[in-house]
């Protein structure tokens, strides 16, 4: 046992932890997460992120809590790399953290049982993982936000080997970072601070290291910090700049939302179980028993408190995208699944610890057809309507975006197929490739695009602005649906197929 100077213990592994193994992760995981990644444009907020680089935006219009100007700063140094299309570059910042975070994973599982087998278990079991693999395919946040997580984790174990309050320090500038990327980091937060307290009354640790992780902490928070000094220097008021930077504009009820019903316990059950669609997800209760009883983790029972935390949170979240904010709780969970397997393989020979990888590998084949199956089954997934070129099964339920191509493909056929003088009506879903080929200069012919680069909303009076075009037959919408398009044109117009989008026709106008 080592770090008894610390009051905890944290088993060596068994021979030692070798650099080379925590690269051959990160490039297998990365090999994975490359191989997978969109190659361009991007729907909806993956669409919207890859926009916000391209305009070197760390604000974003949505409120600060939704700024993350970490990823946004990382984003915008890869831009630099001189090869590959701009949007693919923005994706691949949440490939490499992700495979970061998997290398992050099988190391401290490393740390804290030592069994190579066991520590691949946790690694793959996370490295498959539908919303996990999912999001490490396109350009979003979470990603960067994990491998912050699992670097604190890693802060936790080496400070529990050693007793050195450096590695607290470290933690906390890891979770301030955490913070400039995702307020989610905000979760963990009481955590650290009940253990700091109580490693100080212990007197497992000196009294300087609290000020010391306190500034740690703000260096790290310092990013997101400076966005809100800056709404409040611009002369904002103090309770809207407060409001946008811990609800975002429009999420307060949802943040603070404490109802738990069944329909809401209903979607956690499904989305846990999309992640982890295979017996050696039982590995986790073990996993959670060993970190309860075994001594030999001792601190490390905080990785309970912040499992409960995160799943707590994501469980009551309702919101349309809930299932994104259960991807902390994915990452514990997959840690818990390799310290299951710890003490499970502890016992037994090699044909067993073969057999618990391959099972933690077998979503990859419960995912391919799944789509298939879900279609014929007739399964709702929410989608009120189709998306040009996007296949709603597949694009939901295969978590590889390999060859998705369909955005950029949209945008092509508007600029093309539309007449000069043309207006298109879109949508948050499916404006930001048509924003992307105007923001990468393909966008050349005289169509305009509703919402404008840099809105995100149709102006409230389009239809009466539209008059004279509609009259043209100059008028084309994404979605004739509602909640895709003008209650005025939906009431007063037909709408024809025009390739992949709609001409509007208004009652009584030919427009042939």
């Amino acid at each position: 046992m080592i770090g008894n100077t610390s009051g905890i213990g944290v088993q060596r592994a068994a021979g030692a932890v070798r650099t080379y193994e925590y690269f051959v992760v990160l490039l297998a995981a990365g090999t994975l997460y490359v191989a997978t990644v969109a190659p361009g444009p991007l729907w909806q907020d993956s669409g919207l992120a890859q926009l916000r680089v391209l305009r070197h935006d760390l604000r974003g219009g949505l409120g600060l809590a939704l700024s993350h100007p970490l990823f946004y700063l990382i984003a915008i140094a890869v831009q630099a790399v001189p090869w590959g299309e701009s949007a693919y570059k923005t994706n691949l910042v949440a490939s490499l953290f992700g495979a970061v975070t998997v290398a992050n994973v099988y190391l401290l599982l490393r740390l804290l049982g030592g069994r190579t087998a066991a520590a691949a278990v946790g690694a793959v079991s996370l490295a498959v993982a539908h919303t996990f693999w999912q999001h490490c395919a396109l350009a979003e946040v979470y990603t960067v936000s994990t491998a912050l997580l699992t670097a604190e984790l890693l802060c936790l174990a080496q400070y529990a080997r050693t007793g050195r309050g450096r590695w607290f320090v470290l933690l906390l500038l890891a979770n301030g970072f955490g913070v400039s990327n995702h307020l989610l980091a905000l979760l963990s937060l009481p955590v650290w601070a009940v253990v700091l307290i109580w490693l100080l009354v212990r007197r497992r640790v000196r009294g300087r290291v609290l000020p010391a992780c306190a500034v740690a902490w703000l260096i790290g928070a310092s990013i997101y910090l400076a966005l809100i000094v800056g709404e409040l220097a611009s002369g904002a008021p103090l309770g809207s700049v407060l409001c946008s930077a811990l609800f975002g504009r429009h999420y307060a009820a949802n943040v603070l939302n404490t109802r738990l019903d069944a329909r809401l316990l209903g979607r956690t059950v499904l989305y846990l179980g999309l992640n982890f669609p295979t017996p050696a997800a039982l590995l986790a209760l073990v996993g959670l028993a060993a970190v309860w009883h075994n001594a030999a983790f001792g601190l490390m029972r905080a990785l309970l408190a912040l499992v409960v935390i995160h799943l707590v949170w994501a469980m009551r979240y309702d919101v349309p995208d809930q299932y994104t904010f259960f991807i902390p709780t994915i990452v514990l969970l997959a840690i818990l699944i390799g310290l299951g397997a710890e003490r499970v393989l502890s016992a037994r020979g090699r044909s067993w610890a073969i057999g618990a990888i391959v099972l933690t590998a077998l979503p990859v084949l419960v995912y391919w057809p799944l789509p298939r199956v879900a279609q014929a089954a007739g399964v709702s997934l929410g989608v009120r309507r189709d998306v040009p070129y996007r296949d709603s099964y597949r694009y939901f339920l295969w978590p590889w975006k390999t060859g998705e191509h369909g955005p950029q493909r949209f945008a092509e056929e508007v600029h093309a197929g539309l007449p000069e003088g043309a207006v298109i009506l879109a949508d948050s879903t499916t404006v930001p490739p048509l924003h992307y080929l105007m923001a990468t200069g393909r966008w050349t012919r005289r169509v305009e695009v509703w919402p404008a680069p840099g809105a995100l909303e149709l102006p409230e009076d389009a239809a009466a602005q539209l008059e004279e075009r509609l009259r043209a037959g100059l008028v084309y919408v994404v979605s004739p649906v509602p909640g895709y398009c003008p209650r005025g044109l939906l009431e007063r117009c037909e709408f024809e197929p025009a390739g992949s989008v709609y001409r509007a026709c208004a009652s009584g106008v030919s427009t042939r």
